[in-house]
């Protein structure tokens, strides 16, 4: 790799993925009409309407509160969770800590239609049950702001719980230990001691949580058929995808989305920052001593078993039912059918979307892997002139909700070849989930000793050799990790897919909403599953290769 012709190669290819999208998302919200429209011209009418009448306004207060709530109960449950785990002598911690973060490797989507089976006011199964029991009226309601909140925050728990988890293991005992022997109690530690030290990791946890909630599609616009609870996100698609279709207002809501995730994200980056000038980790050795829990234990074990309940067994035997009960038949002893599988196993439409979604998850996070590995070669070890810009680029697209990134990629290839093609999906996807494969490939290059490559270069390798040979290699556990990472979120994604799919190009997740929105619930729910055994299939074909590659050069 040339040192002087790389950052003029990468700038202009990051600059392209990440950049002009928005760009042209922020050109979009100042058209009168679609790009192809010849009698587009520029105006203000759209983005005035957006950012001063009243039903926009309450939509983005309506967006806020319930992001603001989310936050909170993400932020303080992963806080309880973090502490239970890192903190007590709490039994099977590292399968606890597993069932905590579960719901990471499932679709938020597909938990929002099982939701949706169980939790429905007139039809939902447990208000139904409720109801033989002798219930007058629904005991949950998930299609209410309340309802919507807590499904949310059950889905973004793992976020702020490996947050502030890590704070907890990084800080040093010893403080706790002082005050125990200063006469305080655990709570009394809890509060004066452990939750100021971890506060600005607890602060980062919730703006990173508020900023997923404010852009998040798929929740809200499965629970909230009735268009009760107004969201930004699901008011940039309905403008862009209902008759007659408002590109422009599409545009400009997702400018005002946008807004709010760069706010979001910087309060994050000035929380992560302040979490540094409270790092207490010392170069001495220390030993933990857990709180006992005694009577607190099982129901400490029972708060960790009813939140996998209610985020990952509940949802899905609500999907087993739907996908594989008779209609009609009775909820406590229902009659099995093959009926709707069949008929979705045989369906061209879901082959074409296995395929589609298959090509997707595999190319790109391919794709996202190679590039962030050598931008933080670039950036980490040759140290190329503009690493900085480099840097900046390739992170920026985590401010950009996926709703608002697929507007921007909508109006960038929306007159070139690609549009309509998977490949249109691939670069979305490309773009938006690059920062996750690329600060992972950075830490694995810290973690190398340079000394290694050194060796390398002073042999006469080259830095392409080099990092074929020796940093791969040593980097391919971490690499696995992104990779799979990334082909999880490229296999549930629908934010900013449902903008840019058509026939030629749909993917099972926005299969799954259209036979939600055509009443197919059913149907939608034998598409959920298939698409979390596609997740399950890959996770576990990653790691298998790995081994057996691993393997081989051992």
């Amino acid at each position: 790799m040339n040192r002087v012709l790389l950052p003029w190669l990468l700038l202009p290819l990051l600059t392209l993925l990440v950049v002009v999208p928005v760009g042209f998302m922020f050109l979009g919200a100042f058209m009168s009409g679609a790009l192809v429209d010849p009698e587009a011209h520029l105006t203000w009418e759209k983005v005035a309407a957006v950012y001063t009448t009243l039903p926009y306004l309450r939509t983005l207060a309506s967006t806020l509160v319930i992001a603001g709530f989310v936050a909170v109960a993400a932020a303080v449950s992963g806080v309880i969770l973090a502490w239970l785990i890192s903190r007590t002598d709490l039994p099977a911690k590292a399968t606890m800590e597993t069932c905590i973060i579960a719901p990471l490797f499932l679709s938020p989507f597909v938990g929002a239609i099982a939701w949706l089976v169980l939790g429905s006011p007139k039809a939902g199964l447990l208000n139904v049950i409720a109801a033989t029991l002798g219930a007058s009226g629904p005991v949950i309601n998930v299609a209410t702001p309340a309802g919507i909140v807590l499904i949310m925050a059950l889905y973004y728990v793992p976020y702020a719980y490996l947050t502030v988890a890590a704070a907890l293991r990084n800080m040093d005992p010893a403080l706790e230990e002082a005050a125990y022997l200063n006469g305080s109690g655990v709570f009394g530690t809890l509060l004066r001691v452990t939750l100021p030290a971890v506060r600005p990791s607890l602060i980062s946890a919730f703006f990173f949580v508020f900023v997923l909630a404010a852009g998040t599609f798929a929740i809200p616009a499965v629970l909230d058929r009735s268009s009760q609870v107004r969201f930004l996100a699901v008011d940039v698609f309905q403008a862009s995808a209902t008759y007659p279709i408002d590109y422009g207002t599409s545009a400009a809501i997702g400018t005002l989305l946008f807004w709010i995730s760069l706010v979001g994200v910087a309060a994050y980056r000035f929380a992560a920052m302040a979490a540094r000038r409270f790092v207490t980790v010392t170069a001495r050795g220390f030993r933990i001593r857990p709180v006992r829990l005694r009577a607190w234990r099982l129901p400490a074990v029972g708060l960790i078993a009813a939140y996998l309940a209610l985020a990952i067994v509940l949802p899905y035997l609500a999907l087993l039912y739907s996908a594989f009960a008779r209609p009609g038949s009775s909820i406590l002893a229902p009659e099995l059918t093959l009926a709707t599988a069949r008929a979705v196993s045989t369906s061209r439409e879901v082959a074409g979307a296995t395929w589609n979604t298959l090509l997707v998850g595999i190319i790109t996070p391919t794709l996202c892997v190679l590039l962030g590995l050598v931008v933080a070669y670039a950036v980490r070890r040759m140290r190329v002139r503009g690493a900085g810009a480099l840097d900046f680029i390739t992170m920026f697209s985590i401010a950009v909700p996926g709703i608002v990134f697929g507007t921007g990629v909508f109006w960038t290839y929306v007159l070139t070849p690609v549009y309509g093609t998977v490949w249109v999906l691939v670069l979305a996807f490309l773009a938006a989930y690059l920062p996750f494969a690329y600060r992972i490939s950075d830490t694995a290059l810290l973690q190398i000793d340079r000394a290694l490559e050194e060796a390398s270069a002073l042999c006469g390798a080259s830095h392409l050799r080099t990092l074929s040979r020796i940093t791969l290699r040593l980097a391919r556990p971490a690499l696995l990790s992104a990779w799979i990472m990334v082909f999880i979120f490229a296999v549930r994604e629908i934010s900013a897919a449902v903008l840019l799919t058509s026939s030629d190009n749909i993917v099972l997740s926005v299969l799954s909403y259209n036979y939600l929105d055509y009443g197919d619930v059913p149907k939608a729910a034998v598409v959920g599953l298939l698409q979390t055994a596609l997740l399950a299939v890959g996770v576990i074909a990653g790691r298998a290769i790995f081994r057996v590659k691993l393997s081989r050069q051992m």
